[in-house]
């Protein structure tokens, strides 16, 4: 008896030591676990930072590339929300820049063009005047001609007044005068984004007006169509009007001829309703 009590003691004392290094090795392999998995997070957060830090300098390169390429380009141009037709007249565009200045003469024979405050270039003519003696010269920065560029409108921009749009170059880094004084007119002047057209036009005489349809080609103002407004249609019978509103080709054949700017077609309506007309 006492011998099976021996017995049993010993075989308790070696479940008990058993025990004892199980729970030791389940506690070596918790912690070991714990540590491998803490590295396997550090290594992976060090791996995204690593990849946000390339993405953010991709990205300030590209914004750097696309400044500089603006830089040499040319200024871009203010936005600005067209009306509920689409159009944007002088009214809607800006008379300040961040970055241009013009300076007219007091003859409005010469303008100086200032870039950051730099001389950029200066636009005279002494026997064409950028506006008509007499009239207001206020400066207007805008997109004229659709390229996200600034081009700058010098002058009233109203009927019976005369204007001159300077148009920007990215090729020669310089404004370039669009025709000549009264040519085109510059009259009224409206720009429809949409479709990329430039409206301009006003009176000619006290029963009548001319409005063109124009596009950008080539560099230049190249007329498509015109409106003939007349009071009296029988005062203007030398351009061959038999209503109100008459809409002609640029090869001056009559495409239609209505009594109310509603019947027009395209843009019409609106662009003579915005001028009143």
């Amino acid at each position: 008896m006492l011998e099976k009590n021996t017995i049993f003691a010993e075989n308790f004392k070696i479940m008990q030591e058993n025990h004892s290094f199980i729970r030791r090795f389940s506690v070596m392999g918790w912690l070991f676990s714990f540590i491998f998995c803490a590295l396997m997070l550090t290594g992976c957060g060090n791996q995204n930072t690593k990849k946000d830090s390339s993405e953010n300098t991709e990205t300030e390169q590209v914004v750097e590339q696309v400044a500089e390429e603006t830089e040499d380009n040319g200024v871009k141009a203010p936005a600005v929300q067209a009306d509920t037709n689409g159009l944007i007249g002088l009214g809607q565009c800006s008379t300040v820049s961040d970055r241009l200045r013009v300076e007219l003469s007091e003859d409005k024979n010469t303008a100086k063009i200032f870039l950051d405050g730099e001389l950029l270039q200066t636009i005279t003519d002494a026997d064409d005047a950028l506006v008509a003696a007499g009239d207001d010269a206020p400066i207007f920065f805008l997109d004229a001609n659709f390229d996200g560029l600034t081009d700058i409108f010098i002058g009233p921009g109203e009927s019976r007044t005369y204007s001159s749009l300077l148009i920007w170059e990215p090729e020669s880094k310089q404004f370039r005068r669009i025709g000549h004084l009264g040519e085109p007119s510059l009259q009224n002047f409206l720009l429809c984004p949409e479709t990329k057209n430039v409206y301009e036009g006003g009176s000619n005489s006290w029963c009548s007006s001319s409005f063109t349809k124009s596009v950008w080609e080539d560099g230049t103002l190249k007329a498509v169509e015109d409106v003939i407004v007349v009071s009296d249609p029988e005062q203007y019978g030398e351009n061959e009007v038999s209503d109100k509103y008459t809409l002609k080709s640029s090869d001056g054949k009559t495409v239609k001829a209505v009594a109310e700017s509603s019947q027009l077609p395209g843009k019409w309506a609106d662009v003579l309703e915005y001028v009143g007309y």
